[in-house]
């Protein structure tokens, strides 16, 4: 699945990547305005919107790609997605 074939991964594909994301900007020392933006996970799952969970997701793919890591983000099968 493309990246806009839905609105994000589900939590525990999220985690992983965010993971992998942090990975990379710990690499780079850790700058405090730079840090990838938190998968809406956990507690937050239930309680945000699918929309929001969009925004968050694309912050996400462009922080990646702002950081040259967008290939930490691989191609979902359609049960790790979640589509609103």
């Amino acid at each position: 699945m493309t990246k806009d074939d839905y609105f994000c991964p589900m939590p525990m594909i999220w985690n992983d990547i965010y993971t992998s994301l942090i990975r990379v900007w710990e690499s780079e020392g850790k700058a405090p305005v730079d840090k990838p933006p938190v998968p809406l996970i956990l507690a937050a799952w239930h309680d945000t919107p699918g929309l929001m969970k969009l925004l968050r997701w694309k912050d996400t793919i462009a922080w990646a790609e702002k950081h040259n890591c967008s290939h930490l983000i691989p191609d979902l099968k359609e049960e790790d997605t979640f589509k609103g």
